[in-house]
């Protein structure tokens, strides 16, 4: 490893102890010259830069080690946004990092007016870069179904824009695009075979679009991965007041605590945070002085609500999240698309078109990739209690009596109650109270639930050793799941704080029609009027040629096919191939 790479893993290590430690983190990140790690930048190839409410906005984001050119390892978690002209957010979305790529999409509703906008990429370590450093592309939405359309309407003073193949630089260099023919009748096949053409330097990750050229309306530009990187500030600002910290591990959420009480002290406070469901997640973190925590979550959860609580006192505290910080937008400087009344036949088209598609969507649906990670955090080393292995009795009381073998429950007064957990010898310490979860929740009200009804529980899980969760320790564990996994919907406590997330966006598979003997009696009384043919957001071509097949439509004209990504080597590639439809 040389000197360059080692330094980089000594920041990489300071940047995971300052987080999870949490004492102080903020001021020791200024520590840092974090000048010392990369910048980052981001590319997004998207579907098109002129979508009609109805449609999606389909997107592929590449994360780029700004110093070495290459997909960056560093963050875990980009950034996608839509913003109007207004300056104002249509949709922020989280994306999942694997190996520097993800992918996403958005529906268009029908509340979204016609005008001008930005889509924008970034991730949370880039904010700590020059103004404007993110990805910015144009984008513009004809919205046939509200009234006003002056945002697009034509007018005097129209300027003059770049038409969407100036921006792009067909580069085949490396990688080759081959239709096995130019033109193509209604649902017919289409082969399509992507070539390396010098040796293994092709081979790389990519993005594919084919989506029909509509000639009636005048694109904004769009750019290529290599006008990117020639475009791209990569430097870095001088002397930032506040580092905003990478998030290295998956999503950074962070928040702080306030005492309801000003004499009351908020260092070294724990933090837990639940993140319920089948798959919860569960973290605690530790306040800084200023009340400030921060929690990795690096596991794919369903739930987009999170229980936040401070273990022990809790009601004398009131906790916030923060919202992830986004770009100043301030500068934005917007396209002027502009609507013709010459347009008005094919915006009546396409419009029938989409919603002929959109009324047959559940026929041909995308399927989501769901996450199937069912492990805890203490891992497979528990005692499981299956309850319909045994004789059920009615509260959770009367079932640790009678099955739960080494927990039971205390009475500490008339009211008060906590539960217990026998360690193996050289580990009991029952000063420690165990760690008790319902569905993800974390009880320390211990009392709430000693007559929850058994009857509705599933299984109970039980650790004996003495358990460090984070900093704080345990003795044992009791993990209860019930049976239908919802606790948390009716769970209500003091001090316990349900606080909303801008949970990642899940990865989606898409739905590619197919057309053949097998499947005839089925799809030829289903019309057909796709203007997007295919989109695969996340393609790793590593290999001397690959074919891709897909069909066309019943909607004829010009389609463009668009490659565009990165090789292994760190060189953008860009492609465009057209066929027709007749």
């Amino acid at each position: 490893m040389n000197r360059h790479s080692m330094k980089l893993v000594v920041i990489f290590l300071l940047f995971y102890s300052l987080v999870n430690s949490q004492s102080n983190t903020e001021d020791k990140l200024q520590s840092i010259d974090y000048k010392d790690i990369p910048q980052e930048k981001v590319y997004i190839h998207y579907n098109s830069s002129l979508l009609f409410t109805g449609e999606y906005l389909y997107y592929s984001l590449y994360c780029i080690n700004a110093k070495l050119n290459l997909l960056s390892d560093l963050s875990k978690i980009a950034y996608v946004e839509l913003v109007g002209e207004d300056k104002k957010s249509i949709f922020q979305h989280k994306i999942n990092l694997n190996k520097g790529v993800g992918q996403g999409d958005f529906f268009l509703p029908v509340t979204i007016p016609s005008g001008n906008y930005k889509l924008v990429g970034y991730t949370q370590w880039m904010n700590n870069g020059v103004k404007n450093n993110f990805f910015q592309g144009d984008i513009s939405v004809i919205n046939p179904y509200q009234g006003n359309q002056k945002n697009i309407l034509e007018t005097s003073d129209k300027k003059e824009i770049n038409s969407d193949s100036d921006l792009i630089q067909n580069d085949n260099t490396n990688v080759k695009l081959i239709l096995n023919k130019k033109k193509f009748t209604k649902r017919s096949k289409v082969q399509l075979t992507i070539k390396d053409i010098r040796s293994n330097l092709g081979y790389g990750n990519y993005s594919i679009s084919v989506k029909k050229k509509d000639t009636s309306f005048q694109e904004a530009s769009r750019y290529s991965a290599k006008t990117f990187f020639s475009l791209y500030e990569s430097q870095q600002s001088g002397s930032p007041k506040k580092i905003v910290p990478p998030e290295l591990r998956g999503e950074l959420i962070s928040g702080k605590i306030t005492p309801v009480d000003s004499g009351t002290l908020v260092s070294n406070k724990k933090v837990a945070i639940s993140i319920p469901g089948e798959n919860y997640e569960l973290k605690i973190a530790e306040a800084d002085g200023d009340g400030v925590f921060y929690f990795n979550v690096d596991k794919a959860h369903i739930e987009q609500d999170a229980l936040v609580q401070v273990l022990g006192d809790k009601e004398k505290f009131r906790i916030t999240l923060d919202d992830p910080k986004s770009p100043d937008y301030s500068d934005l400087v917007f396209n002027k698309f502009s609507l013709s009344s010459e347009s008005k036949s094919s915006v009546l088209e396409r419009s029938v078109y989409n919603q002929i598609r959109n009324g047959y969507f559940s026929v041909k649906p995308d399927t989501l990739a769901l996450n199937d990670d069912k492990s805890r955090f203490y891992g497979d080393i528990a005692q499981v209690f299956n309850l319909d292995d045994y004789t059920r009795f009615p509260t959770i009381r009367e079932t640790l009596v009678e099955i739960v073998n080494n927990a039971w429950i205390k009475k500490i007064d008339e009211e008060q109650y906590v539960f217990q957990v026998r360690g193996y010898e050289s580990s009991s310490n029952y000063a420690f109270l165990p760690l008790v979860i319902i569905d993800g929740v974390i009880i320390q009200d211990h009392s709430a639930i000693v007559d929850y009804n058994a009857n509705k529980i599933k299984s109970i899980k039980l650790i004996r050793d003495l358990y460090f969760l984070n900093s704080q320790m345990f003795q044992g564990v009791i993990d209860i799941e019930t049976i239908d996994g919802d606790y948390y919907k009716s769970f209500r406590s003091e001090g316990v704080y349900s606080l909303a997330l801008s949970k990642p966006l899940p990865i989606k598979k898409y739905y590619h029609e197919q057309y053949d003997e097998a499947t005839k009696s089925t799809t030829d009384h289903i019309p057909d009027y796709r203007h997007q043919l295919l989109w695969i957001p996340n393609l790793k071509f590593d290999a001397k040629e690959m074919i891709i097949d897909f069909f066309t439509s019943d909607n004829v004209g010009q389609y463009e096919i668009s490659l565009e990504g990165f090789t292994d080597k760190g060189k953008p590639v860009s492609i465009r191939e057209i066929l027709i439809v007749e």
